[in-house]
Order: C-alpha cells, then structure tokens, then sequence
C-alpha cells in the first residue's frame, strides 16, 4: 500500500528524534514547519514530491537544519557561522548515509548544500541553512 506524505514525514522524523543531531540543536524538530519568528537551529522536515505507483514509491524529503549567522565585531557585520554549519553538516551526513533500514526503504542518495534564508531578524541577524535533500524508494510489497 503506498505511503502518504504524512507517513513518511513520520518516518524521518522519527529517524531524527532522539538522534545526536537533534540533541546538538538549540531549536526544534518538526514535521509540520518551523516554530514562528524562530531565531533558533531548528530542524524541519518537508515531503517535496511522493510518486509512482504499484511495487516501487519515489519520494523525496527535505530536512533543513537553520543555523543563525555569527556577529563578527571586527567588520561589524553577521557572517556565516562555518563552524557550527561543519559540525551540524557532519551529524546530518552520519544519520542519514548510515541508517538505511527500516520502512522497506532504500535511500539512494543524499545531497547536502548550505543556503541562505533570505531572512533578516528584528535584532539585524541573519541566517543560513544546510539543506539536506533525501531521495527514498520504499518497496510496497
């Protein structure tokens, strides 16, 4: 039986609760958007697209860990804060190229890229977010 975008939303989710990565963040984890005006490293999970038919689903799934900017006093201006994004970056990589059972799924890839929100807050700091894209086939036998 083929799985809704809710199913598996619950499904990474669930890979993330309790995890190290989740732990590490200061945020929330959540499979229904992010907690408003939230200036925290929050973790949320989006079912972008969920296809095919029969045997063999498609689905692939955001999960984007914010991460806000660093004050840098010397040039007076908020930065990309690499350090944090390195560490969170290392725990994204470890949970989801390592875990790989469960819910008749194989993940095929993983892609991890680091991006800007567009976002200023009310205090002029801004933030970026690593944007880990999951791509699941999930046998339906």
């Amino acid at each position: 039986m083929m799985k809704s975008d809710i199913e598996i939303s619950k499904f990474v989710y669930h890979k993330i609760k309790g995890s190290i990565l989740e732990r590490s963040v200061t945020g929330k984890l959540s499979d229904r958007g992010r907690p408003d005006k939230s200036d925290k490293e929050d973790i949320v999970i989006s079912v972008l697209a969920n296809e095919g038919c029969g045997q063999i689903q498609r689905a692939y799934v955001n999960v984007n860990v914010y991460v806000r900017d660093q004050w840098n006093s010397r040039t007076k201006a908020w930065e990309k804060h690499t350090l944090r994004i390195g560490e969170l970056c290392d725990l994204c990589k470890f949970l989801f190229y390592i875990r790989k059972e469960e819910f008749h799924t194989v993940p095929k890839e993983c892609s991890q890229k680091v991006m800007s929100t567009g976002v200023s807050f009310e205090d002029g700091h801004t933030e970026h977010f690593i944007n880990n894209k999951l791509y699941i086939e999930i046998n339906n036998e």
